[in-house]
């Protein structure tokens, strides 16, 4: 059996596992109870084993699952570890995210106010009104950059 297929296929097995874990992975927190090396075990490397057994017959696979999972185990557990510590405490953001805040002088982040603030912000910087145009069109790039990074947020965790 050729071995780039076999690490090919398990490679996807555990990318589409990662994609069902990136969408509930609160609630997987609560399940696991933290428990990110028990998780990693159960959740992707015994789940893979499983579902490459039903493709292969007998063990044929075995050595390339071992390598595969020696070499990624702890880029997973990182992944894991990263979703994880936003569960034990949501209102910890991101140090871009709070920069972001600080720059709109959000103290909650909130869909509304970041619009009042954007838009505000905008007016004031526009080039067209601005005096100094080269340092409006400056602040303008700034407001929208850091626009972009909360709103993101605000898409993917709520406010």
């Amino acid at each position: 059996m050729d071995s780039l297929f076999i690490r090919k296929l398990i490679e996807f097995i555990s990318y589409k596992r990662m994609e069902i874990f990136q969408g509930m992975f609160y609630k997987l927190y609560e399940k696991y109870d933290g428990d990110w090396d028990r998780f990693v075990d159960d959740w992707f490397e015994k789940y893979s084993y499983t579902t490459s057994k039903e493709y292969f017959i007998g063990d044929a696979f075995k050595e390339d699952f071992d390598i595969f999972y020696k070499t990624k185990k702890n880029t997973l557990k990182a992944y894991v570890r990263a979703y994880w510590s936003f569960c034990l405490n949501p209102q910890n953001k991101p140090h871009h995210v709070k920069t972001a805040m600080e720059f709109f002088g959000l103290s909650e982040l909130d869909e509304q106010k970041l619009k009042k603030a954007y838009r505000r912000m905008v007016r004031e910087y526009h080039p067209d009104i601005h005096p100094n145009k080269k340092l409006a069109t400056q602040k303008i790039v700034e407001i929208n950059h850091y626009y972009q990074i909360l709103k993101a947020y605000i898409n993917k965790f709520g406010g």
